[in-house]
């Protein structure tokens, strides 16, 4: 059998230095031109992810100031028509909130809603827990590919402040492979004049 050989320049028998370099060449220019193409189509990607966070946030801060102020089932909608895939669910009785908890409550929601587009995922659960004189919010999504959450953290640091207007509290960080936001909100009289 016979086997076809390279000569010490790494060029074919019967090839020529022009024909060597020519092909060369051309195979530099391929690779280079692939990862120009990439270069140019992860941009485009930043951008219109940039452009997505931007216009569910403007969606989102528009829907908040509607009169009657909308519900977090509201804000999830909104969500959804901003390109996210969102689960609600909801445990206990439902009843109506004081109005300064239910307005941090859609924030809390809205805010987190906002972080996991603008974290690179597409999908998360929001899920709402009534349990006598509290309300718990619990905002589950994956975290982005490199499983991490990028940017800074002051969404969770305003969640935090809205949460303790009202005397309640927020969490957020990993969970189970995810990212997880709970806020645990009173419901009693006294977190309406706080």
């Amino acid at each position: 059998m016979d086997h076809v050989g390279l000569d010490v320049f790494g060029r074919l028998p019967g090839w020529s230095s022009a024909v060597a370099l020519g092909v060369l060449v051309g195979i530099l220019v391929i690779a280079v031109g692939v990862g120009v193409r990439r270069r140019r189509r992860m941009g485009r990607v930043r951008e219109a992810h940039a452009r997505g966070v931007e216009d569910l946030a403007r969606l989102l801060l528009r829907v908040q100031y509607d009169y009657p102020r909308p519900s977090i089932a509201d804000v999830v909608q909104a969500s959804r028509k901003g390109g996210l895939t969102v689960r609600l669910h909801v445990a206990g009785a439902p009843c109506a909130l004081p109005d300064p908890v239910d307005l941090a409550a859609m924030r809390i929601v809205h805010e987190a809603l906002v972080n996991v587009y603008r974290h690179g995922t597409a999908s998360a659960t929001v899920t709402l827990a009534y349990r006598g004189d509290r309300v718990t919010i619990t905002v589950d999504s994956r975290l982005n590919a490199r499983g991490e959450s990028r940017g800074e953290r002051q969404g969770v640091t305003a969640m935090r402040r809205r949460a303790e207007r009202v005397g309640g509290s927020v969490s957020a960080g990993p969970h189970e492979g995810g990212w997880r936001v709970h806020a645990d909100l009173p419901l009693g009289v006294q977190a309406a004049f706080r």
